[in-house]
């Protein structure tokens, strides 16, 4: 997809990676946004003097994943037609925003409060995307190629178990990596640390 805009500083902690994409553009397109905004706040975290205040972008960011989450919960729905596994899903969704409260509500001090959320944003959004979403998206696709349901499955878990499977451990990897490195400049540049 071409619509994504790094930084012009240069800083794009969280790179978008063409392993993310489903198939499906739309969620494609939603899942970009949402890893902008990810840049954002982590841009915001890195360049923020004493005084962070990441409510902001943070709620955008709530929001824009509460309007995905719906656009996408649809997507399962039409395509599988089995509430199991949009029901699943769909509480990992919710699970998500329960963590976030979680760190909202912290008495942690407000940098580490920072670093933990954005350690658990990229991971999450790394693997909800990478494993979760891609293969919700691949047995939608084989559904309309005519598969069975128990069909769909077996052809995606054969998809993306061997080369697969280690190209998605890499990529968690690497984006791991990338996490600990914001949290890292967070803590460079809030000399006050506890």
């Amino acid at each position: 997809m071409s619509d994504h805009k790094a930084d012009p500083a240069g800083f794009d902690p969280f790179p978008w990676d063409r392993n993310f994409e489903t198939g499906i553009e739309l969620i494609d397109q939603q899942h970009q946004v949402l890893v902008d905004i990810l840049n954002r706040l982590a841009q915001h975290f890195v360049a923020s003097g004493a005084s962070v205040d990441c409510s902001q972008i943070l709620d955008e960011l709530l929001s824009y994943a509460a309007f995905h989450f719906k656009s996408e919960e649809a997507i399962w729905r039409e395509g599988l037609d089995t509430e199991e596994a949009v029901r699943n899903h769909h509480d990992s969704h919710q699970l998500f925003f329960a963590q976030i409260q979680i760190f909202r509500g912290s008495e942690a001090s407000q940098e580490r409060v920072l670093a933990d959320i954005y350690d658990y944003l990229a991971r999450w959004l790394a693997f909800h995307i990478l494993e979760s979403d891609r293969r919700m998206a691949l047995t939608v696709q084989e559904l309309k190629r005519g598969s069975t349901l128990d069909e769909a499955r077996r052809a995606v878990d054969d998809q993306l178990s061997g080369q697969v499977s280690v190209t998605v451990s890499a990529l968690l990897e690497k984006y791991a990596i990338l996490s600990a490195r914001v949290v890292r400049s967070i803590r460079d540049t809030h000399r006050d640390w506890p």
